[in-house]
């Protein structure tokens, strides 16, 4: 033991010679003061003089300021020693770190208040983890209507099943079973090829005996790729009168080799109308209804032998081209790489998405690969080809002998400047006035300036007049600061400011054209005075699908319901 002591003093005196000459001279100072207190106690030093009297002071005297003078010393030895030793507790602090209710025991009066305190932290961890589960089960209901999105959006079909593989693991750490099966990505059982041998049914191949030598075998017959055209006929013919023609689009028999029709249920072919269609697509058939859709029709396809990946096709039919193309347009991305299939279509992530007359047709695949790509396009060719559309004119006969005017055509009449940008129809509550509709729109952009160019002609001066007036009373309504302004060819033109934004509309004969959306009032004035000078003075109306309001019902101010 003695050894040990030895051992360590010695450690002590290599490792921290400045601490023990501290300490050695603290203890000396300490030993040696009672020492010089007797020493001069011996001699006159400690009398005082009291006039011409030499006084000696007394012993408690002598002792107090004996003790005062040690305790110098003395306390800087209990500094030094305690110097050595590291209090955690009072010293040590983590602002990352929260005390639990063990740690903060000290705290506490008892073991049974601490028990408590115990117990009710628990509470809170199970109240907390119940919350937490909850809120996991409200995603898994939202993301039903993911689902529903991912069926006509190849970017959402393709990054949904990474984000249903999140969702599990999140739910194994909270304790939660497996994910809820939000996509139902099972397919039929793939029947034998060599057995579909007639729409009578499959033909019965008898094995040959074990004893007769096996001839030689015969070149396989070419894999039937989908459905035998007499099943196929039948399966349209299932559907409802009103969705017959659009389900008889959907291709179903003699597909590329190494594609399989998939099925739905006991159907290889599902469709829908105006009042069901959210069946499908709840979440985005408000948006179909805006264009007056008529009925869907649906199916999808995958690669033999890879059930997990498919492409669905989609074929809308809206209520007339304008629609469709109306309908297009909005989902369009600009991104997009075009394709010269139907009226007007484009590829993107290996889905084909197109319009053809009164058709909008989405093929979503859900893997960017070029053999889904070649599938998808193969599958657009085929439907288009079925769906014929009309050539696309500068103008067409419209009943009665008058000349209608076409999308291209109208299209046309907003000025080709070199800052004119995407074009697109807009069917309903366009620049977010609810009386104004079927809008032909153009972006256009001028140094730092931007703003929407935009024709729509009536069929009569008089209703194209009331939707502007409609137009003025609501600008004034908002606050906005209106001026009449003259301009060539116009019959009326203002300008309207508002919140930083300037409207230049005009109205020439049945037409109600200009500039939306300016952030600077200049170029979106210049620009609306060049469309009024170039615009006929009767541009030929086109059919939308809804029957035109009386002039003297849509004059006026705007009511409630046009805000």
């Amino acid at each position: 033991m003695n050894a040990t002591w030895v051992a360590q003093i010695r450690d002590i005196i290599h490792n921290e010679p400045l601490t023990v000459l501290a300490l050695a001279a603290a203890l000396l100072a300490l030993a040696t003061t009672p020492i010089a207190f007797v020493v001069l106690g011996r001699t006159r030093w400690f009398k005082a003089r009291r006039g011409r009297v030499l006084q000696t002071p007394g012993f408690a005297s002598v002792v107090c300021g004996m003790l005062l003078v040690m305790g110098i010393p003395a306390i800087f030895s209990a500094l030094v020693l305690k110097s050595r030793h590291f209090d955690k507790n009072r010293y040590e602090f983590d602002p990352n770190q929260t005390w639990s209710v063990l740690e903060q025991g000290r705290g506490y009066e008892s073991v049974k208040a601490l028990d408590a305190a115990v117990k009710e932290e628990q509470k809170q961890l199970a109240n907390v983890k119940k919350d937490l589960v909850n809120d996991v089960k409200k995603l898994d209901e939202s993301m039903l209507a993911l689902r529903a999105v991912a069926g006509t959006s190849p970017a959402v079909a393709q990054k949904l099943p990474g984000v249903l593989q999140r969702l599990a693991e999140v739910r194994k750490h909270i304790g939660v079973d497996g994910p809820q099966q939000l996509m139902d990505f099972t397919a039929p059982p793939v029947e034998i090829a060599s057995a579909v041998t007639s729409p009578a049914g499959p033909a019965v191949v008898a094995a040959a005996p074990a004893s007769v030598p096996a001839a030689a075998p015969a070149p396989a017959a070419a894999p039937i790729a989908g459905l035998p055209k007499a099943q196929a006929e039948a399966e349209v013919a299932t559907a409802p009168a009103p969705q017959k023609a659009i389900a008889a689009m959907l291709p179903l028999s003699d597909l590329p080799p190494g594609w399989s029709v998939g099925k739905s249920g006991a159907r290889y072919l599902e469709t829908f109308n105006a009042e069901n269609l959210f069946e499908k697509i709840d979440g985005r058939a408000e948006s179909f209804l805006q264009y007056d859709v008529k009925g869907m029709a649906y199916t999808y396809y995958h690669p033999d032998g890879d059930d997990s990946n498919d492409v669905q096709v989609y074929i809308f039919e809206l209520a007339n081209s304008l629609k469709a193309m109306g309908k297009y347009g909005s989902e369009k991305p600009e991104e997009a790489r075009p394709l010269a299939v139907g009226s007007a279509g484009y590829t993107t992530a290996g889905s084909t998405l197109f319009y053809a007359g009164p058709y909008y047709t989405q093929i979503v695949s859900t893997k960017d690969e070029p053999k889904f790509a070649g599938f998808a396009l193969e599958l657009a060719k085929r439907i288009a080809a079925k769906q014929k559309p009309e050539g696309a004119a500068t103008a067409a006969a419209a009943p009665g002998g008058a000349v209608e005017s076409t999308p291209e055509s109208l299209f046309a009449l907003l000025p080709a400047v070199s800052g004119k940008g995407n074009t697109s129809y807009v069917a309903q509550d366009v620049f977010g006035y609810s009386f104004l509709s079927d809008v032909f729109l153009a972006d256009y952009s001028e140094g730092g300036a931007t703003w929407k160019g935009f024709v729509r002609p009536y069929a009569s001066p008089a209703e194209a007049k009331a939707v502007f007036e409609k137009y003025l009373a609501s600008a004034k309504q908002d606050g906005a600061e209106v001026k009449d302004v003259k301009a060539d060819g116009a019959d009326r033109m203002i300008v309207a400011s508002n919140i930083g934004l300037v409207d230049a509309f005009f109205l020439k004969g049945n037409t109600l054209a200009g500039a939306a959306g300016s952030t600077v009032a200049k170029p979106a004035e210049e620009f609306a005075r060049k469309l009024a000078k170039s615009l006929p003075a009767k541009v030929p109306t086109i059919t939308t699908g809804k029957p035109s309001a009386p002039a003297a019902e849509s004059a006026g101010p705007p009511g409630e319901g046009d805000h």
